[in-house]
């Protein structure tokens, strides 16, 4: 490029030869020179832009580089959870009468088919871990085996369970209890950790315990899919609907078949993958054993309803004020209409009960049909809970405040009329709110005006 002096050089010579074209070329020298600078300008701008460029294509670069390297670290840990219901996906015959050598068979079997099926449906690397739980009432169902005679004895079940857990040491099958107390401490630590509620662990374990580790494995990044058996416990419907629109999620869920799923579960299982494991799971539910002849109510009153004094212990009943005893000259006919109670903005609201204390401590221990006793119909024509005589009113009371301790999942919105489930956090001081308790943040201090 000519350098600016020589132009005014020759600009100079060539005043002398026609000074009429000064006005001209001065001009024109000066346009020159505004763009000039212009040009540097932007020069130094596009160097600054390029600059800024290859600054974030160098954090980009890193960014990717440590999402890889994370992805990677996600992916050598993932890990496949396998979660049983034990009532309600009892084992083959075969393996049970094996004993331990059958519970090691069943574990093994049971982590492979798991294996196989997730890397042919889910495309999951064949060696991924597999995490197998096991939840059941053991002296329960080691009952009902042997009352279908498929067990001589109650304690053969424990060799069972025995050689389960030597199978693999990422498979265990665990004792819930049987209603009155946890057999293993670190699974109440587990329940209070995320949040269930401490009466329903006295009432239903197993299937408490369930929730809790699907709901955590479901929120774990880490798991990649969640196997889950539980096809004759309509209680199971809840849990999964909240994931039935969820299509980023609903992919990680498969449902396994042994005994037919029951009506509510039936209705949700299209929205899954279904898996059937025949060789380890009873394609027929065992046969509970009766706990009652009736399974609603008859019509008439009921003469001789269970009173307080019936049902306690000795120890409990002395516990017990004497006027909190049940009058059995007033009966408790069954309810045909359930009125919901909402607040001004509509929201759900639970009636205001204060049932004896003394009362409720007993019955929280009592393995009794809710909606038989509470509502005064079951629906179920194999319920292995107790229907009998129908409480009197102070026990329903009691039953009832038990079965709010557990959050609706339809919370402040629920419409169903026979709803047994908490819309309010029963803990009016709860000092857990959005930091452990089970209720939502609105479940608490609802307006009742």
């Amino acid at each position: 490029m000519v350098s600016f002096e020589v132009y005014e050089e020759r600009f100079s010579r060539l005043k002398e030869v026609d000074p009429g074209k000064d006005k001209v070329i001065e001009d024109l020298i000066s346009e020159v020179k505004e763009l000039e600078r212009g040009l540097t300008e932007k020069k130094l701008h596009l160097e600054r832009e390029q600059e800024t460029t290859k600054l974030y294509q160098s954090k980009h670069y890193d960014v990717q580089v440590k999402l890889k390297k994370m992805e990677e670290e996600i992916g050598s840990n993932g890990f496949v959870s396998v979660l049983i219901d034990g009532d309600s996906m009892p084992f083959v015959d075969h393996l049970v009468k094996s004993a331990k050598e059958g519970g090691m068979e069943a574990a093994r079997h049971l982590r492979s088919k798991a294996c196989e099926y997730v890397s042919n449906e889910l495309d999951l690397p064949s060696h991924i871990q597999i995490r197998v739980r096991v939840y059941a009432n053991i002296k329960g169902l080691a009952s009902t085996y042997c009352h279908n005679k498929i067990l001589d004895s109650i304690a053969d079940l424990d060799a069972f369970v025995r050689g389960f857990n030597m199978g693999h040491p990422m498979g265990d099958f665990v004792d819930a209890g049987d209603g009155k107390e946890c057999a293993d401490s670190k699974l109440k630590g587990n329940v209070k950790a995320y949040g269930t509620c401490s009466s329903m662990v006295g009432e239903r374990q197993y299937l408490t315990l369930t929730l809790v580790w699907f709901d955590h494995d479901m929120a774990d990044v880490q798991c990649q899919a969640v196997i889950f058996g539980g096809s004759t416990d309509n209680g199971y419907a809840r849990l999964l609907q909240p994931y039935v629109g969820d299509n980023s999620k609903n992919k990680q869920i498969i449902l396994i078949e042994g005994p037919p799923f029951v009506k509510e579960l039936a209705g949700l299982k299209d929205k899954f993958l279904v898996a059937c494991f025949p060789d380890i799971f009873r394609h027929t539910k065992l046969p509970p054993r009766r706990v009652s002849f009736s399974i609603t109510p008859p019509a008439t009153p009921i003469p001789n309803a269970l009173s307080y004094a019936a049902i306690a212990s000795p120890v409990d009943a002395a516990a017990v004020r004497p006027d909190d005893a049940y009058n059995p000259s007033v009966t408790v006919p069954a309810r045909r209409d359930y009125p919901v109670l909402q607040n001004s903005r509509g929201q759900r609201l639970d009636a205001i009960i204060s049932p004896p204390q003394s009362l409720v401590r007993v019955l929280r221990d009592k393995k009794l049909c809710n909606p038989f006793h509470i509502l005064g119909e079951c629906s179920y024509t194999d319920c292995i809970f107790v229907h009998g005589a129908r409480l009197d009113e102070k026990g329903i009371e009691a039953r009832r405040l038990l079965a709010r301790q557990a959050p609706c999942l339809s919370g402040l919105h629920c419409k169903d009329e026979k709803c047994l489930f908490g819309h309010q956090c029963p803990d009016r001081a709860c000092a857990k709110i959005g930091r452990g308790c089970r209720f939502t943040p609105e479940m608490h201090s609802v307006d009742r005006t």
